[in-house]
């Protein structure tokens, strides 16, 4: 299991978004679009998913939705444009990993990917995710494997 960094990039800035059409926006950027699930031909509407326990925080290159999932469980989903990739990201996903713990007593955040995303693989490891294992889903275009990654505080 892994813990919370103890590095947080302050030029990196995260606010919990609930603008509609600014996410709506990021995660249906062709860059991004592609990648998110479901029949790529039709645009996401994640308006729906702005209520209740879900956070997503965004900052200049994207952001992450955390989905609520049980108390302190989230899964999370990672919306960034290419030149946040790297670097960025990497600095982001350790401030949101903080913010989330500290504001919204996270525990453990888990994620999914696909077994091709060697690059997403490879982010998800630097995080500090850990591999525990591999489970179908079915997010909309029928049942397809995961490698399943999760964040432990």
């Amino acid at each position: 299991m892994r813990h919370a960094p103890d590095f947080v990039d302050d030029s990196v800035q995260l606010e919990r978004c609930f603008d509609a059409e600014r996410l709506n926006a990021l995660v249906n950027h062709p860059d991004i679009r592609p990648h998110v699930g479901g029949d790529p031909d039709f645009p996401i509407d994640l308006t729906g998913a702005l209520v209740g326990r879900n956070v997503f925080l965004l900052g200049e290159y994207g952001g992450f939705g955390l989905t609520w999932c049980a108390p302190g469980v989230y899964e999370v989903h990672t919306f960034i444009l290419p030149q946040g990739r790297g670097a960025w990201a990497l600095a982001a996903v350790r401030t949101g990993l903080a913010i989330m713990q500290a504001a919204y007593s996270a525990s453990h955040i888990w994620t999914r990917v696909k077994p091709d995303a060697k690059a997403v693989r490879m982010f998800t490891r630097a995080a500090g995710f850990a591999h525990v294992g591999r489970e179908e889903f079915d997010i909309g275009v029928g049942p397809e494997p995961f490698e399943i990654y999760e964040w432990r505080a």
